[in-house]
């Protein structure tokens, strides 16, 4: 895996919201064929560079993709609530 790059997280400029929405959607999905995809005899093998299996490397992916889709949820919740 690669190293993470503090000062590459936020490098990305501002996108409008629904260029943000498709682009989670299009990420979504491809995580979504992936996790299908991923052979079940390796969820116990090692992550390369990593002190855990593959089992616990996916539930941290799933678990991180919820907590963001909580966050734009709460977002469109305010927006919405603004407009009326």
């Amino acid at each position: 895996m690669p190293r993470w790059e503090a000062e590459k997280e936020w490098a990305e400029p501002p996108i409008p919201w629904n260029e943000l929405i498709a682009h989670w959607n299009q990420s979504r999905d491809l995580l979504e064929e992936k996790i299908r995809s991923f052979p079940i005899e390796n969820l116990a093998k090692q992550v390369p560079g990593r002190s855990y299996p593959y089992e616990t490397l996916l539930h941290g992916i799933v678990q991180h993709a919820i907590y963001h889709s909580g966050q734009i949820a709460m977002v469109l919740s305010m927006l919405r609530s603004r407009s009326r």
